[in-house]
């Protein structure tokens, strides 16, 4: 959905560009220079390389659809080439970060012990947002520590707790039980208001995303830190503690292992500053 809406946005903005760059012609008789003079007014106003990737990729799908509606005779894009994507390293908390960030959500409360466990399992298993979500009571194995989650492309796997996490839910299940959300196939996280209706909804992705995102304000500066921040933080911590980059990915739930091994470089990027830090000759 949310990628349907960034399309959507794309090709506002470039036909609204190009009702501006060349008023007199047709939309369908523009030539390359329209999508090249968009990419240079884009580019201007300091958007990332990715950003720019993805709305040059829009605007190919239009041509390219265009093309097999028989709207237009030649697809223009064709030749112009998508810019270099630079790779930023991901953005994660420091283990004092981690610890204190943890312990900021206090009281036995429902909202507190919600929002305690979310970040704890944001922590404890790295899973994703929309992963969070849709956990159900009949995914997890409290006895074995473990949950069952469904990942992208519905690839289920299993992520671990441990004790601190086990602690939190079973606190958490007792007060969901006191509002009669009892049943094995009602959600992990149900919305705060009340259970209108029985019906078995989870919390909205945009709500999880605005709890964590207060509790990251208050442990650091960094506004580019997110609840996904949290799944890097904890395969970076795995892997400081020396844990497996295979058993790594599996836990992630990468489907390669290039996708992973983006942590091994943040290793090498962490020991060049201690170096540059720390030796006489490392500058």
């Amino acid at each position: 959905m949310n990628t349907l809406r960034s399309y959507a946005f794309d090709l506002d903005d470039y036909t609204a560009f190009c009702n501006y760059f060349d008023p007199d012609r047709e939309f369908i008789e523009l030539n390359q220079s329209a999508i090249q003079a968009y990419l240079q007014h884009i580019s201007r106003r300091g958007l990332s390389s990715k950003t720019l990737a993805r709305r040059l990729a829009s605007i190919k799908s239009l041509y390219k659809y265009m093309l097999q509606k028989k709207l237009i005779r030649v697809n223009i894009t064709k030749g112009i080439k998508t810019p270099k994507i630079s790779k930023e390293l991901p953005q994660y908390l420091s283990l004092k970060q981690a610890e204190k960030i943890l312990s900021l959500p206090v009281g036995n409360d429902e909202k507190s012990l919600r929002d305690r466990l979310i970040l704890e399992l944001f922590y404890a298993t790295g899973v994703r947002i929309s992963e969070l979500v849709a956990i159900r009571f009949m995914d997890i194995r409290m006895e074995e520590g473990i949950i069952h989650v469904m990942g992208k492309g519905s690839k289920e796997r299993i992520v671990m707790i441990g004790s601190e996490a086990k602690a939190i839910l079973r606190c958490y299940h007792k007060l969901l039980h006191k509002r009669q959300i009892t049943n094995q196939a009602h959600y992990l996280f149900p919305p705060l208001r009340s259970y209108k209706n029985r019906k078995n909804n989870h919390m909205a992705i945009r709500t999880v995303f605005n709890v964590v995102k207060k509790y990251l304000r208050l442990v650091s500066d960094d506004e580019k830190l997110s609840p996904h921040s949290l799944r890097h933080t904890f395969a970076t911590h795995m892997l400081n503690n020396g844990a497996d980059l295979m058993a790594i990915k599996d836990l992630l739930g990468h489907s390669s292992l290039s996708s992973t091994q983006v942590y091994t470089h943040m290793q090498s990027e962490r020991l060049k500053k201690i170096y540059e830090k720390s030796h006489p000759h490392g500058k």
